[in-house]
């Protein structure tokens, strides 16, 4: 039961009563000639009884579908009147701090639904857990009054239970950025020098990313901060707390050095867009295509291309982007039948062309810190068709069962003369 039928309420506010799931039972309707004939006090209690919980609790749910706020009247009384901080005007309490894990909690899709109602439709809505989503669920209407301002990160730090920091980035070429209040910034152009703030940012984060996984941040920044910014770079400090002092050092070892390594691969902007959706992908089994486009003067070895780490888009071409780890060759006995690219637009008939590893591997565009590439060729490659023993298993790409295959064009991305395949779907 949601509702307890008592004129014997603990409060004079119908407010607080309400809140504490107090109502008025109907046998107050009942005219003086009726409240005294016991008949009519069992029928108005009879109806509380059906009523309540078939159609007043119904009702009260009904009522609070778009209430981000919902109480439960066992924890209004634990933790709200049991002990308020003070009363306004006497006997309205003052509600203390209410632990998180104590509210009501909606179920996920009604949640979702909830965040997606008030402007915030999360694409990365498998990322971010139950109590975050509710957490967002219950702010993000407060959030719009302040987006545009610092406090976007404030709102990330708040969902994801984090403490991140943002730096906004300066350039004198668009190449290389340093953050506000670097030593290497020069001149602004305003008085007379090359460089200029940007709208790319650093998010720093003190002691690293503990649970949260760069993707998931990534994800939820472009989803909620400033539609102008673009991240650069997820940067992860340390302090390290070195002494020469035994007292204070805990051990008597002298200590040589002391560093971190890490290899992050993972791209994040460029200078054109942050992602793209992959071309898409049909299974061609069992047949297995045997045209290629092949380069084979300028290979260093036989392997074929699968799908990428990631896509980015420029003037509407998706061109795509290995990570470190994902440019290593990967090994097989039998060749994938599930092909990315789509049917051919190359006059292949609706077949398929599938594509050999490139001559070089080129640089992402504005994302000089970065140690993903592209795969490039010094000229188009050559469409052929092969013979199925002499198609390689040997496969270099993120997602090995996938491979590339029909791109639309071949673009000179970095201006240096190394052509780059891009798909348009």
């Amino acid at each position: 039961m949601l509702f307890t039928y008592s004129l014997d309420v603990p409060s004079l506010d119908p407010k607080v009563n309400k809140r504490l799931g107090y109502r008025t039972p109907r046998t107050v309707l009942l005219p003086p000639y009726l409240s005294n004939n016991d008949y009519y006090v069992e029928y108005a209690e009879s109806t509380d009884a059906v009523f309540g919980p078939l159609v007043d609790e119904k009702t009260e749910i009904i009522n609070s579908l778009r209430n981000v706020w919902p109480t439960d009247p066992d924890m209004e009384t634990n933790y709200v009147y049991a002990q308020p901080s003070g009363y306004v005007d006497g006997n309205i309490p003052i509600l203390p701090m209410i632990p998180f894990s104590e509210w009501p909690q909606f179920e996920r899709p009604i949640a979702v639904k909830q965040v997606n109602a008030l402007g915030m439709k999360l694409q990365s809505a498998g990322l971010i857990t139950d109590d975050q989503y509710q957490v967002i669920s219950r702010w993000v209407g407060q959030y719009w009054f302040g987006k545009g301002t610092q406090s976007f990160i404030d709102f990330i730090n708040y969902c994801l239970s984090s403490s991140l920091t943002v730096q906004r980035l300066w350039t004198q070429d668009y190449v290389n950025f340093v953050p506000d209040g670097d030593a290497s910034i020069g001149t602004p152009i305003w008085q007379g020098g090359t460089w200029y703030p940007t709208s790319h940012v650093n998010i720093t984060a003190a002691g690293g990313l503990q649970n949260i996984d760069p993707a998931s941040l990534i994800t939820f920044f472009y989803e909620i901060a400033n539609y102008n910014l673009v991240l650069q770079s997820l940067v992860l400090s340390y302090d390290m707390w070195i002494t020469d002092d035994p007292t204070f050092a805990r051990t008597d070892a002298e200590i040589v050095a002391i560093g971190l390594w890490a290899d992050n691969a993972l791209v994040i902007s460029n200078f054109a867009q942050y992602g793209a959706d992959p071309p898409p992908a049909y299974n061609t089994a069992p047949e297995i295509t045997t045209t290629a486009y092949w380069t084979p003067s300028g290979m260093t070895g036989a392997y074929l291309l699968a799908a990428p780490t990631s896509w980015f888009l420029q003037d509407g071409k998706k061109f795509p982007m290995y990570s470190t780890s994902d440019m290593g060759v990967k090994t097989g006995s039998e060749l994938p039948t599930t092909l990315v690219g789509g049917p051919s637009t190359n006059g292949l008939a609706g077949g398929y062309a599938l594509v050999y590893g490139p001559n070089n591997w080129q640089p992402i565009p504005g994302s000089s810190r970065s140690g993903a590439r592209m795969p490039s060729y010094s000229a188009v490659p050559t469409l052929k068709n092969l013979s199925l023993q002499e198609i390689p298993t040997t496969i270099v790409g993120h997602a090995r069962a996938n491979l590339l295959t029909n791109p639309d064009g071949w673009e000179d991305v970095n201006g240096n003369g190394q052509l780059v395949p891009f798909w348009n779907k």
